[in-house]
């Protein structure tokens, strides 16, 4: 006895799943490049010319010095300009862009140097590079302080190429 043919089901591929997801992962690859970029980025140009060996005073060139001081145990950072103490953390630093800002005014040609102490947290110091360069400031160089016991690198030391 031959069998009956039945008729096949029409098969049907839903595809609206498989579009959401398309469409979505489009959407995700467009922000992902849209976002890859860094928001701000600060060139930092090291001193190759002459190492850590300090300036003669006649051929050192007028700078806006900030120290950052802040001594093993204490709890804030003290903030100086030009060898004048401006206070500690938050009303240091303010008073800090704003001294920047009237020194650039006058003297835009003047670069700035930053002095930071071993134990001053990398903030304040991110935060001084930011009152520079709010203040209009482009030319940053970085001093640090040697750690206690060390003296400083001058003509006569050894660690000096």
């Amino acid at each position: 006895m031959a069998r009956a043919a039945r008729p096949q089901p029409e098969v049907k591929l839903n595809i609206t799943p498989l579009i959401d997801v398309t469409f979505l992962l489009l959407i995700f690859f467009m922000c992902a490049m849209r976002f890859k970029t860094l928001e701000r980025k600060v060139g930092a140009y090291l001193p190759k010319e002459y190492g850590g060996n300090p300036w003669p005073a006649e051929e050192r060139p007028p700078r806006i010095e900030v120290w950052l001081k802040r001594a093993r145990g204490e709890a804030h950072t003290r903030v100086k300009l030009n060898d004048r103490e401006l206070g500690r953390d938050e009303a240091g630093f303010a008073a800090l862009e704003e001294r920047i800002r009237r020194i650039h005014a006058v003297a835009p040609a003047l670069g700035g140097q930053i002095n930071a102490w071993a134990e001053v947290p990398h903030r304040d110091v991110v935060r001084t590079i930011d009152a520079f360069m709010r203040s209009g400031v482009r030319e940053i160089t970085f001093r640090g302080t040697p750690r206690k016991g060390r003296p400083a690198a001058g003509p006569g030391d050894p660690r000096v190429r």
